[in-house]
């Protein structure tokens, strides 16, 4: 079923699960984070956003992929949509909400009321900063509160729009609306869902690190620049044991440099139905840091919005012995350019 919207019966808010045009059922607004999103879950991604390029659209593109039964003209329930290097991410708003407030079953006990944040958390002075500390003494959890969520409850009370945000849902929900103000942050995102063309409709959504771009209040002394919100997936490190030791940065990092793109560029096909030498050049910066750093190639490919053309690059080259010839090219270039640096 289908999270439509929130409407208040009998003087309490209740969120309007519909399938089709007659199938409706009522749930309380603090179990909507076990609430299932319809459809399928076929690829995953990864990749940095910042919310303010983010905005609300149309929900019908959404229901159609997703085979959403319910009607689009009925909606209630806010559908963001964001650029990602040109791949346009389409996701429902609860999905940012159990991502951004966790742990689920207790911030969604006091996100649905008026200034719930300060019946969930209180200040902790110290050393000039300012943490929080939970105030129930009874959580609807069995396991206990980790550290990067307490990292995510800093983040939410120390900082203006996060706090905002926290707010925004409880007053959206008055109005009838699944919905969010955005706190202003760039994020990291691993997501879940079904491409679609160059959409990425999501089904799950996770935020592994949020970094500020604004400052704290006042009152909260020094905070960290970022924040840690989850642990990374043991696929998601790097694994130096796979990195090769000859491939080393150059004088763009990573990404090759205008005089090492001059030397190799020959080796890329140009035409209508070829890869723009932009693209190529970026693809083959990727390459060289999943293989200089050992990161995996999930996480290559996302950055570049894709599942899997970074790789495939590189496993089509190897076949072709391009890539012998293009890494043997750029890796001498680079240890010139290196000796040449250290003699200065």
């Amino acid at each position: 079923m289908w999270l439509q919207g929130i409407e208040r019966r009998n003087g309490v808010l209740a969120a309007k699960m519909v399938k089709g045009d007659s199938d409706t059922e009522w749930m309380n607004v603090e179990a909507t984070w076990e609430a299932a999103i319809p459809g399928a879950s076929t690829s995953r991604m990864s990749g940095a956003t910042c919310f303010s390029r983010w905005k609300v659209v149309d929900a019908t593109e959404y229901f159609s992929e997703m085979a959403i039964k319910a009607n689009p003209d009925a909606n209630r329930h806010q559908i963001f949509e964001v650029d990602h290097n040109g791949l346009r991410l389409v996701l429902p708003a609860i999905l940012v909400l159990k991502a951004l407030f966790k742990p689920n079953a207790t911030v969604f006990e006091y996100l649905f009321r008026p200034s719930g944040l300060d019946m969930l958390l209180a200040p902790v002075s110290a050393n000039g900063s300012m943490s929080v500390a939970l105030l129930p003494r009874k959580l609807r959890q069995h396991v206990p509160v980790g550290d990067t969520s307490f990292e995510r409850l800093r983040w939410l009370y120390c900082f203006p729009s996060a706090r905002a945000a926290f707010d925004s849902v409880y007053t959206s929900a008055t109005s009838g609306i699944v919905g969010i103000k955005l706190p202003t942050a760039e994020i990291d995102i691993c997501l879940k869902g079904c491409l679609r063309g160059r959409k990425f409709f999501v089904s799950g959504l996770n935020i592994a690190k949020c970094v500020p771009l604004e400052a704290p209040f006042d009152w909260a002394g020094r905070q960290p620049q970022h924040f840690r919100l989850r642990e990374p997936a043991p696929g998601e490190r790097l694994n130096p044991i796979l990195a090769d030791p000859d491939i080393i940065e150059g004088p763009a990092g990573w990404e090759l440099s205008d005089d090492e793109w001059a030397c190799v560029a020959y080796l890329f096909p140009t035409g209508p139905r070829c890869r723009s030498g932009e693209q190529a050049r970026a693809f083959v910066g990727a390459i060289l840091e999943k293989l200089g750093t050992g990161v995996g190639w999930t996480s290559v490919n996302s950055k570049h919005g894709t599942i899997s053309a970074v790789s495939s690059l590189y496993r089509d080259y190897r076949q072709s012995g391009k890539w012998h010839e293009l890494v043997a090219t750029i890796i001498e270039m680079r240890k010139q350019k290196s000796t040449v640096a250290r003699a200065a």
